[in-house]
């Protein structure tokens, strides 16, 4: 019989675990230092390592020859194991099996010593589905388990768990694999299993995952199924119901230019072919984020031909226009996914966009004299040029920022508050469509929360450039936050390579009692050139918001 993909190539050992790396180091150390923990929770999004490492953790845990934290896959244990056969390792399903039936069962039978190994290990996956009743039976059990018990729960919805079984359990938040990494795995088990594929389409295939090695794994299966020669980019859009870049150009484009016919002709014919117009909708939307960004921040993108895309865009429309845009396709993304007729509610969409611009364009009046265009391009190059004068003197003392921040977060870290923050965090999307906020909000969804001491927030970008971005924005950040929870947050921003070294050092200045000191004066001295900044904003913008209504560029 066949083997799916996803089945065959899961991980067997630590090493053949795709990201995660964090997560890995940790239970490595745990093993190699016989400090395993009765508890443990596995949190993340979907198809991201959850139930893979934590039958390998079970398997390492029972193994009679151990080599590190490789197992010999020869003992009793080990041969059980590979062959589902591991009578201590029992894996639950906690969606059908969530009543407090079930659960007193396991209680009553956590007591019987290990049939091979030296523990008895519980897997509930969707744990999260426990019913309450379940849970409180459980309780008991993780607070005072037998020495041979060790429980794996595992979930995407931990906000559902009772907080008395989270602070009984060592939690590990399992993050979306990079698309690097998942190119990696797929482009090795292409080799393993000699498939034929672009590298652009394998690129495809790992950023319509959204970070889930599965669901990459479950559509290269797909796509081998669709096709017996090469696998190339146009197959993964038809295999997944996608469009291209270009197509999704060219719908934008027709909808800018008023040509609503051509537009329902082309959404006429994507449902013709089958394609997912939902999933479209979506990456409509991705494409007008990105829209938004090269408005702002033209060189965050590298390649000549979308910079060109996105550039034709703006010429077209407007930001506001391109918000407005993005407003009505998520209510139309939101009402898709409770209606039989996705068309419809696409070509409504269309419909609303067209009628938002046209009634934007009413307003404009089309007699403006050029001397005031040209005035307000002059204005624009000005602003520019101030600005980067400004961004200059940021720099310079935003080193000294950086180190009163985060020792005002480190020095008064709280782990609880920090948890409670990252759920309410959320609430700054409410700001999304506001032309004043929405880049920043941008910044700060785009970065990981990795700190919270009273006040100070300590945010954590894979990419350098975002957390520049950050430094540089962060009168505005605070701004935004102080809309959203009417306090005066003081937010600062590192690189991930910055993070770890910063940790290291401060658990060492903690160790030898080294004083934290606030630095308050040198903080209220780069805010005076924030004010600079803003200042100077606020000249340059007088006659653009006199004329903002009546100038259109071409």
């Amino acid at each position: 019989m066949y083997q799916a993909l996803y089945r065959k190539y899961r991980p067997k050992t630590f090493e053949d675990v795709v990201g995660q790396k964090v997560i890995i180091k940790t239970l490595t150390n745990s093993i190699l230092n016989n400090k395993i923990n009765h508890a443990y929770l596995f949190t993340g999004p979907r198809g991201t390592g959850k139930t893979s490492i934590a039958k390998i953790l079970a398997k390492i845990v029972n193994c009679e020859s151990l080599d590190g934290v490789k197992p010999c896959d020869k003992c009793v244990s080990c041969t059980q194991s590979n062959n589902n056969q591991n009578t201590d390792i029992i894996e639950i399903d906690a969606a059908s099996n969530n009543g407090v039936d079930e659960i007193r069962e396991l209680r009553d039978k956590v007591s019987l010593v290990p049939s091979y190994g030296k523990y008895k290990v519980y897997i509930i996956d969707e744990v999260h589905m426990l019913t309450t009743a379940a849970f409180n039976a459980l309780l008991k059990t993780l607070e005072e388990p037998p020495k041979h018990i060790i429980f794996i729960l595992a979930t995407t919805e931990p906000h559902k768990i009772p907080l008395t079984i989270l602070s009984r359990c060592q939690r590990f938040d399992f993050k979306k694999i990079s698309i690097n990494d998942i190119k990696q795995r797929l482009t090795h088990i292409c080799e393993q299993e000699k498939i034929d594929i672009t590298d652009e389409a394998i690129e495809l295939i790992g950023r319509l995952s959204d970070g889930g090695m599965r669901d990459s794994v479950n559509l290269l299966d797909q796509l081998t199924a669709y096709t017996s020669d090469k696998i190339d980019i146009s197959d993964v859009h038809s295999v997944y119901g996608t469009i291209t870049n270009k197509e999704i150009f060219e719908i934008l484009e027709k909808i800018y230019k008023n040509e609503l016919s051509n537009v329902f002709d082309l959404i006429q014919k994507y449902d013709e072919d089958g394609k997912n117009l939902t999933k479209i909708i979506e990456i409509i939307i991705e494409f007008l984020k990105n829209t938004l960004i090269y408005y702002n921040s033209s060189n965050y993108f590298s390649d000549t031909d979308e910079k060109k895309m996105y550039e034709n865009i703006c010429n077209l429309v407007t930001e506001n226009q391109i918000y407005k845009s993005i407003e009505i396709l998520l209510d139309s993304l939101k009402n898709s996914k409770t209606t039989n007729n996705v068309k419809l509610i696409f070509e409504l969409a269309v419909i609303k966009i067209f009628e938002a611009i046209k009634e934007r364009e009413s307003n404009v009046n089309k007699n403006i004299e050029l001397p005031i265009l040209e005035e307000k391009k002059k204005i624009k190059v000005e602003k520019k040029i101030e600005t980067k004068e400004v961004n200059k003197e940021i720099k310079k003392n935003i080193d000294e920022l950086k180190k009163i921040r985060i020792n005002n977060a480190l020095s008064k870290f709280d782990k609880k508050e920090l948890v409670s923050f990252k759920k309410e965090i959320e609430k700054i999307k409410e700001l999304l469509m506001d032309p004043d906020y929405s880049s920043v909000v941008s910044l700060v969804l785009d970065g990981e929360l990795k700190a919270k001491g009273d006040k100070n927030l300590i945010f954590v970008y894979k990419i350098k450039n975002l957390e520049e971005c950050f430094n540089l924005s962060l009168i505005e950040i605070e701004r935004a936050f102080k809309k959203i929870f009417d306090i005066e947050y003081k937010p600062i921003a590192v690189s991930d390579e910055e993070w770890i070294p910063i940790k290291e050092e401060f658990n060492e200045n903690m160790k030898s009692k080294k004083n934290i000191y606030e630095y308050k004066e040198e903080e209220k001295k780069l805010e005076e050139i924030y004010d600079k900044k803003e200042e100077k904003k606020d000249n340059i913008n007088e006659i653009e918001d006199i004329f903002e209504d009546l100038v259109v560029y071409n």
